[in-house]
């Protein structure tokens, strides 16, 4: 898909695979956490015009032994997401579990079968499909001239392949980790930008904003550098 229009830059949009990005790149970087994703997107880009960013995530709920001040938290940033013009939000879903589990290393009983101990599993189930959805369908309605992923799971090989072979779209990574994973580099993306801490820290949001709601602040925890866990603590990094 060419840009037809003499002058105009190639439209891009953005894809962010929300817990990927805090386990990643914000785990230990509490004072980059009131990302301004737009601004990211803008600052990595700057040869395209970035029409869209969609950020995909899972509400969390407090969970025993975890902080119980990471849903208001979240829910903080959520809401100051909502006021960012071309950014819109989507929600898969939280789950916390008990369940049997093989321990680790590996033992057997008697009769050779694998000893289990009771584990508590947190996971975010549905934003890896929602993105993967919303790429595809986007780049097939001719939205973008280029779509970005945000994001180190291979999951979205796939996706990012279709949308290339079969919508005409230059793909690119935007990638959290110090190199892109294996799978997602065998693509052999159109571009590749990695998202440091210094433009983290360049692109952050204003510490008060206002809504239809209110005034949104920004967590007091998340204005310098502490140990505090995440919202997403507990969460497996894909």
């Amino acid at each position: 898909m060419g840009v037809e229009e003499v002058g105009r830059k190639p439209r891009a949009a953005v894809y962010i695979d929300g817990f990927n990005l805090y386990r990643r790149a914000l785990e230990h970087r509490p004072d980059c956490r009131w990302l301004d994703v737009r601004r990211l997107s803008e600052t990595l880009l700057p040869d395209f015009e970035v029409v869209l960013v969609r950020y995909f995530t899972a509400r969390v709920r407090f969970v025993e032994g975890e902080d119980p001040a990471a849903p208001s938290r979240q829910s903080a940033y959520l809401r100051a997401l909502a006021t960012l013009p071309a950014v819109t939000t989507h929600f898969g879903t939280f789950r916390s579990d008990r369940r049997w589990m093989a321990k680790s290393p590996l033992e057997l009983d008697d009769d050779g079968s694998p000893r289990t101990v009771r584990v508590r599993k947190i996971e975010e189930k549905g934003s890896d499909v929602s993105l993967a959805a919303h790429l595809v369908c986007d780049a097939m309605d001719g939205l973008v001239d280029a779509a970005f992923v945000l994001s180190n799971d291979s999951d979205f090989v796939d996706a990012l392949r279709i949308v290339r072979e079969r919508g005409g779209v230059e793909i690119g990574l935007m990638c959290p980790s110090p190199s892109p994973a294996r799978s997602l580099l065998a693509l052999e993306p159109d571009h590749v930008r990695h998202v440091r801490a210094a433009v983290m820290r360049d692109s952050q949001l204003p510490d008060r904003i206002a809504d239809v709601h209110g005034v949104i602040t920004r967590p007091k925890s998340w204005r310098a550098r502490s140990t505090e866990a995440p919202p997403e603590a507990g969460l497996r990094a894909r």
